[in-house]
């Protein structure tokens, strides 16, 4: 089976809600158009057989990936172990306006590192987890392909963990990037690459 691993189009900058809830930003008007990429992708990538998209439970994955689930006529599976290091988190601000930022949370970032309020151990077995479930699910799989959308550092981690890297956040990864992930029936994983763009050239 492969897993094609793919982040979530750009979202708009957010703060929590009146009644206290976490930011969960939606998608930006290019956003849109990019997971419309996707959608088109989906629908015309005829030599990918895709039989299950799994979906971070933060908004901006799942309007993501509602462009492809419709053009594949699938229902997403939602699975909140895929979420990003920030969930939870009162405010969010998109990657594009936190360029030249001093914060020292977007340098540790830069830096390929995971922010300071992150628990690392809780993330890192969260998203081990949610993956080994997907490749469970589909341990008899042949050739099929499910499309997992979630977030930059959701993915870079899981890449980091295969790859044996030391930095969680090695790749820099444009928004609707394809990661694949191939995984024999014996359960062994291969990386077979990282950040494809050639389907949102335009739209980044």
């Amino acid at each position: 089976m492969q897993l094609v691993l793919v982040r979530h189009a750009e979202p708009v900058a957010a703060v929590a809600a009146p009644d206290g809830s976490a930011a969960d930003p939606e998608l930006s008007p290019r956003g849109r158009v990019q997971a419309s990429a996707l959608g088109w992708w989906a629908a015309n990538n005829t030599g990918e057989k895709v039989t299950e998209i799994v979906v971070s439970g933060m908004r901006r994955a799942q309007e993501t990936a509602e462009p492809a689930a419709n053009a594949l006529g699938l229902t997403p599976v939602v699975d909140e172990d895929l979420a990003e290091f920030d969930v939870g988190r009162p405010s969010y601000t998109p990657v594009h306006q936190r360029l030249g930022s001093d914060d020292p949370d977007w340098e540790r970032i830069q830096e390929g590192f995971l922010p300071e309020f992150v628990d690392v151990g809780a993330f890192t077995a969260r998203v081990r987890g949610a993956f080994d479930r997907i490749v469970a699910r589909h341990a008899d799989a042949g050739r099929e392909t499910v499309l997992v959308v979630c977030h930059a550092g959701t993915i870079n981690l899981f890449l980091a963990l295969e790859l044996g890297l030391a930095r969680p956040l090695t790749f820099p990864l444009d928004h609707v990037s394809l990661s694949r992930v191939l995984v024999s029936r014996s359960g062994r994983r291969k990386v077979r690459s990282v950040n494809e763009t050639g389907h949102v050239t335009d739209l980044l």
